[in-house]
């Protein structure tokens, strides 16, 4: 990590959610971000990744500019580990990221849209899940949202996440 990264409060953002149904939407991590930083100045953001998700690395870095350090397709997958077992926090989308990052015990907060949470979901006290199983259509497992909307996601404020995240910290004893 640069050298700025270094003693900061690392958190990861992972908008890499591989159907539409299981992304969060990009502004929601660009809201969530700033909310954590102004409740936690020593906060830097981080996005971990392979050239999928560039794009959406390239925007966060735009609307965070001087808190985001972006690491898409500059890591391996070693690297990438280390990184996620230096964080403070992820916040993710069912990927691969995600599950490296809880089995290693680093806190983490899933959103899953389509996922079958049942199946997936990350376990143990260091992890906290928003999911679908509660509405009807959950779990869906479904690419496309047959609504056009991903509701399952959509209605998971960033505040919402701030706000899981601290819990989660909270119940760590961090």
């Amino acid at each position: 990590l640069p050298e700025p990264y270094r003693e900061r409060e690392l958190v990861v953002l992972n908008p890499a959610g591989f159907f539409p149904t299981r992304n969060w939407a990009l502004e929601n991590y660009v809201g969530f971000a700033k909310a954590w930083h102004a409740r936690h100045p020593n906060a830097a953001f981080v996005v971990l990744g392979d050239a999928r998700i560039e794009r959406k690395a390239a925007e966060l870095e735009r609307a965070l500019p001087g808190r985001l350090l972006n690491l898409v397709g500059r890591t391996s997958v070693t690297e990438a580990f280390e990184i996620l077992g230096r964080a403070a926090l992820v916040v993710s989308e069912d990927s691969g990221l995600l599950h490296m990052a809880w089995t290693g015990g680093t806190p983490c907060v899933a959103l899953f849209g389509s996922t079958r949470s049942d199946w997936s979901r990350p376990l143990g006290p260091h992890s906290a899940l928003l999911d679908s199983s509660d509405l009807p259509c959950g779990n869906c497992m479904a690419a496309e949202c047959r609504f056009g909307d991903v509701r399952c996601l959509a209605r998971y404020t960033p505040e919402q996440v701030v706000s899981t995240a601290e819990e989660l910290l909270a119940g760590l004893g961090r």
